[in-house]
């Protein structure tokens, strides 16, 4: 026997409101006791609930749940159609065709844009018609050396060779433009001869500077044969300067009139065809100097040098000889012992022409004075 539903106070309410909830009211049934009508105009009919879906038909549909994240018809707006992409290729249609990697080497339309195509060649003779053409006017075509060595004396033929052509040689450096500076030296000496060695080949031109003690009976020089001087003997307080020029050799020998204390320094140039000299400036006059010895610009093309001579007693090395900027120190005749004469040898590295000023480090205002020259082309 089924085990009988208790209700509460409640819950028996609840009951019966929903038993009765489809049933007609007080309302409608005192109208209907009364003899009046039911209005059912708003209530649908089974005509009107025929098109409507059954619980079995939506049984298959989503719910609004399950379609939240899918695209909407404003999602897919930008989206190819079946029709866009109609025509394009898909990953099967690709197979056989090269990749970039595979590609790499091949030439370029540019690298073969002066190559001659197939119609370029219509009307050419091709090697057969070549061969035969040589054949029928006693040429032999021979593809190596050995097959021509074995011809008889006397064939014509011609070889045909798969070797590369030498390559052209490489031209040399192209010979350089104007006179050019090649060596450079300095020193001191003692006596009646003096021996200069400067390197250099024979065609080359040598410049010399002198400065000797002054002696009350001058140690003239001897100008070589063929040689210039272009200063000429210069005495500035107890020393006395010279520059001359001529042909390179590879030892030159001047000869003096008596013996001196005499410090020199020489450059050889080649490509030059003349060599001048500037004007030359002492330390006296103006302006006057104590610690420097300038020797005035010179303009003109070709290489440009600058000598500075002086006499001192004060101990002075080369290190402590500067010049001024735009000009580079070649080479020093310092002084030795109680031969006090120095030579500066600078070159001017500007392409303007410009004072070489030679510092010293101990001030002395009386023998000093420098000059500048230029080898011409």
């Amino acid at each position: 026997m089924a085990k009988p539903t208790l209700y509460t106070k409640q819950g028996t309410d609840k009951a019966i409101a929903k038993a009765i909830e489809p049933l007609a009211t007080k309302e409608e049934l005192a109208r209907a006791s009364a003899g009046g009508k039911v209005d059912l105009g708003e209530y649908a009919k089974r005509t009107d609930l025929a098109p409507l879906a059954t619980r079995a038909d939506l049984a298959g549909y989503a719910t609004r749940q399950q379609v939240a994240d899918l695209p909407s018809r404003a999602d897919l707006a930008g989206y190819a159609t079946k029709s866009d992409v109609a025509g394009v290729a898909r990953t099967s249609d690709l197979t056989g065709l090269a990749t970039k990697a595979e590609l790499t080497g091949l030439a370029t339309k540019a690298d073969v844009a002066g190559v001659a195509h197939t119609s370029d060649l219509t009307g050419l003779a091709t090697k057969a018609e070549l061969a035969e053409a040589l054949k029928r006017v006693g040429i032999t075509v021979c593809s190596t050396e050995a097959e021509a060595q074995s011809l008889p004396d006397g064939t014509l033929y011609f070889l045909v060779s798969g070797a590369a052509p030498a390559p052209s040689p490489t031209p040399g450096p192209a010979p350089a433009a104007g006179p050019t500076l090649v060596a450079s030296a300095a020193g001191q000496v003692v006596g009646q001869t003096v021996t200069i060695k400067v390197d250099g080949k024979a065609g080359d031109k040598i410049v010399i500077g002198l400065n000797e003690k002054a002696q009350g009976t001058p140690a003239n020089l001897t100008v070589p044969q063929g040689w210039d001087q272009i200063v000429a003997p210069y005495w500035v307080g107890t020393m006395r300067a010279v520059v001359i020029t001529g042909p390179w050799a590879p030892t030159v020998t001047l000869t003096l009139s008596q013996v001196a204390e005499i410090g020199w320094a020489a450059a050889s140039i080649r490509g030059a065809s003349t060599i001048k000299a500037g004007d030359v400036k002492k330390r006296q006059a103006p302006p006057t100097e104590t610690t420097t010895c300038t020797a005035p610009a010179l303009a003109g093309a070709g290489v440009v040098l600058g000598f500075a001579f002086e006499r001192t007693s004060a101990v002075e090395s080369s290190e402590q000889v500067a010049v001024s900027a735009g000009w580079e120190k070649l080479a020093f005749a310092s002084q030795e012992g109680l031969n006090y004469q120095t030579v500066t040898l600078a070159r001017r590295t500007g392409s303007q022409p410009a004072d070489l000023v030679v510092t010293y480090p101990n001030p002395q205002g009386s023998n000093g004075l420098a000059v500048q020259v230029i080898a011409h082309a």
